[in-house]
């Protein structure tokens, strides 16, 4: 009896509809938003999983901005929402018909579906998996790059400052020692003339 229980105690369990607390603690406040707005049944008209549960659909992107946006996010702007699933690396997938690929004439028109590897029905706790792509770390790491260099700029700029004031320092001296060597040989060559004479006299009385 306990073996054919199981299975059915297991079918009957509650599909997850939004990430338990622990997993909104380390997952980014718009990826908690997006799984329960795709897990709401209520707003399936507006947004909803595929049948896989691998991906979700919008069914208009103009309902969608109007509609359920605001509900979650302080705008309307259904591009603006398009850019944050782009960063967190979800992708539009392209639908085909009739082996012939499907071109859009007016993207509000369309269905609109997407999808992310780690983005997952009745997997809530995969939402940590998820990362911001290349484009805010690169962007994060320019910053950085920038700041650094422009400390290293300063350090150079102070460490040319006290090597001109050293310089200058050096110059003063250099000039203080050679007017020191000028008058030194002045009064050396004096000293070497009243020599002459006071030998010239002596040679003169004595000669």
């Amino acid at each position: 009896m306990e073996l054919a229980l199981a299975p059915t105690l297991a079918a009957q369990a509650p599909v997850p509809t939004r990430p338990n607390r622990a997993t909104q603690r380390s997952v980014p406040a718009f990826l908690n938003k997006l799984y329960s707005m795709v897990a709401d049944h209520s707003t399936d008209d507006l947004i909803r999983w595929s049948d896989d549960g691998d991906s979700f659909f919008v069914p208009s992107a103009d309902r969608f901005g109007k509609e359920l946006l605001p509900r979650f996010f302080k705008h309307s702007n259904f591009g603006s929402f398009v850019r944050q699933l782009n960063m967190y690396g979800f992708h539009k997938v392209p639908h085909l018909q009739q082996g012939v690929l499907k071109r859009d004439q007016s993207e509000e028109a369309d269905v609109l579906e997407f999808s992310n590897p780690h983005f997952m029905r009745g997997q809530p706790d995969l939402l940590c998996m998820i990362k911001p792509t290349g484009g805010s770390s690169s962007h994060a790491a320019a910053s950085l790059n920038i700041a650094t260099l422009l400390s290293d700029l300063a350090a150079i700029r102070k460490h040319q400052t006290a090597i001109s004031a050293d310089l200058k320092d050096l110059q003063a001296r250099n000039h203080a020692l050679w007017q020191e060597a000028v008058q030194s040989r002045e009064k050396h060559k004096k000293q070497e003339e009243t020599i002459n004479k006071i030998l010239r006299f002596l040679a003169g009385v004595f000669g």
